[in-house]
């Protein structure tokens, strides 16, 4: 029964999303109303959350050949995790999946960090390039409302671009 309210709870605030189309790519994000975008200088898209959370989308103009091999698609993936972790102070996995999103593989993380802040990520390995979405959650904040977001930036539907 809280399962299903905790469910319902998550799809209204992704119903109440507007959906934003990203530069230079086709990639989108549903980004709830109550999330306020922040313009930063090298940042495609930033927003802070009602809790304070912090997200980023950022895009590295970098060729992902290894991604679209299943033979070597994990060992890409370790590798950039390996560059996540040493850029995130006491970075510790919670969870890592690799998939693929309309054709698309993509990198799934989320990690504590040594202040307790947990942080969701989601990084889109185009042909070309990559798009990363980092949202910080700070310590004490549910996490449920950026995994909900996380889940919502996605390339189009039969992309390779």
């Amino acid at each position: 029964m809280i399962r299903a309210l905790v469910l319902l709870a998550l799809c209204a605030r992704v119903a109440h999303a507007d959906v934003v189309a990203l530069p230079d790519t086709k990639a989108t994000i549903d980004l709830p109303r109550t999330w306020k975008p922040v313009e930063t200088a090298g940042v495609v898209l930033g927003a802070t959350g009602p809790a304070s959370e912090l997200l980023a989308i950022t895009r590295a103009q970098v060729p992902n050949p290894d991604a679209w091999r299943p033979k070597t698609r994990d060992a890409y993936a370790d590798q950039i995790e390996k560059g996540v972790a040493a850029k995130i102070k006491g970075y510790k996995r919670v969870t890592r999946k690799v998939v693929e999103l309309n054709k698309v593989p993509a990198l799934e993380l989320e990690a504590k960090r040594d202040d307790g802040a947990t942080i969701v990520m989601r990084i889109l390995l185009f042909r070309t390039y990559a798009l990363a979405l980092a949202i910080e959650v700070p310590k004490r904040v549910s996490v449920s409302a950026a995994r909900a977001v996380v889940t919502t930036f996605t390339p189009p539907v039969a992309s390779g671009t």
